[in-house]
């Protein structure tokens, strides 16, 4: 394909990030700068700091050109979560598309960069990958009442139970044409697709997300004989229910249980741990570097997720794959889509008394035949290559109006 200009959109890139959304951003537009393409980011340091609430990382050096919004006070991401739109954001892509004159502009996690730049301003190919469910849900996750995935739409009165401002905009004429503008939606899973294309009536196709090839060589972790969560220490990555059925459970499989990752629930989780007198199997690492993660999910018995939200494409599942570790996660969302893909056995149902224990104990039991099965799903549907002659092929046939 003839080297295009690309710009991304992005709340979050990292080394300013909080998930995996954004780490996909980095990874597409690094593979597409390889292949030759001008690739530009706009992403929001305003986004990060009211997350993180100061800013430490530095950005390492990159053939992908990034651009920043960082205002007083971080209002530009305020006004992008109250009122929809934010006039720096909104000034800062008009200048990057004036100036850059793009082939493709691809929009990613918007949420606090405003809907605004949804729509087009000019003649490019404009398109929107949903690593989560934003279009159609203020909260991004589907979730009521912390628990039950929604299946209607009361999206005010959700928004006052959990005490955020309503998004008033999300009614108005302007974010409906701005999503109009939107020339195709790529969604990592087809529950994703199948969720918001029937809400919006817009075009959308499925694309699994990918990881990168791991390291060529990955040192001992210095722990085996495990279970490992890696993810957001909040309500929604169901992390204390684990705790809460480790508990029951995991003296029997003889496994420690390692949890990796940061948030708000950290202290909730060491009182969990105290409180079921698990501290001698339940080891809570925090943030770990990539280098030390790919360790981990190597020797892991198995990845554990037992999101409570209905999970789109989470990417640490895929790494585990790429590494030969198999993966057990719920029901919900787009997550049996890749745990599958190893055994459909791997997949558990949290309304379904001891799954958990029945998807973990069959993946230590055959152990050794889903690790092969782990790396060929790897290669057949989360590489790199794979994910590009997709992407390549969409850009190089869809016409722009």
């Amino acid at each position: 394909m003839e080297t295009l200009r690309f710009v991304f959109t992005s709340s979050f890139y990292p080394p300013y990030h909080l998930g995996g959304d954004a780490n996909h951003v980095k990874y597409l537009a690094e593979e597409l700068a390889k292949r030759g393409h001008e690739v530009h980011v706009l992403h929001s340091l305003d986004a990060y700091k009211i997350k993180r609430g100061r800013i430490q990382a530095k950005p390492s050096s990159s053939s992908v050109i990034t651009h920043t919004i960082e205002t007083t006070f971080s209002t530009s991401a305020y006004a992008a979560y109250i009122f929809g739109r934010s006039r720096p954001v909104a000034r800062r892509f008009h200048a990057i598309v004036k100036e850059v004159r793009p082939e493709v502009v691809h929009h990613h996690n918007v949420s606090l960069l405003g809907y605004d730049i949804l729509g087009k301003q000019g003649n490019y190919l404009n398109m929107y990958t949903a690593h989560d469910y934003w279009l159609i849900c203020p909260h991004g996750n589907l979730l009521r009442d912390g628990s039950r995935v929604c299946e209607e739409a009361s999206c005010i009165l959700c928004g006052l139970n959990s005490k955020r401002p309503p998004q008033l905009w999300r009614y108005q004429v302007g974010f409906e044409r701005a999503i109009k503008d939107i020339d195709i939606l790529i969604c990592p899973s087809n529950y994703a697709k199948e969720r918001i294309s029937r809400r919006l009536g817009i075009k959308a196709i499925t694309i699994p997300n990918f990881v990168p090839e791991p390291p060529n060589s990955i040192a001992f972790s210095g722990h085996s004989n495990f279970l490992l969560f890696v993810g957001l220490l909040e309500g929604h990555k169901g992390v204390l229910q684990l705790i809460d059925a480790y508990t029951e459970f995991g003296r029997e499989l003889d496994s420690k249980l390692i949890i990796v990752g940061t948030g708000s629930l950290r202290g909730k989780i060491e009182d969990s741990i105290r409180k079921n007198h698990v501290s001698d199997r339940v080891i809570q690492l925090g943030w770990v570097d990539r280098g030390f993660l790919y360790q981990l999910l190597h020797d892991a018995s198995v990845l554990v997720i037992p999101s409570v939200w209905p999970e789109n494409a989470p990417l640490v599942s895929m790494e585990a794959l790429s590494v030969g570790t198999p993966v057990v996660g719920t029901s919900r969302g787009g997550l049996p889509e890749i745990v599958s893909k190893v055994g459909e056995q791997l997949v558990f149902s949290w309304e379904r008394e001891a799954d958990l224990v029945r998807a973990i104990s069959f993946s230590i039991d055959k152990n050794d035949e889903l690790r092969e099965k782990a790396q060929l799903a790897y290669r057949e549907h989360f590489s790199a290559n794979g994910y590009l002659t997709s992407y390549e092929e969409i850009v190089r046939n869809q016409s722009v109006s």
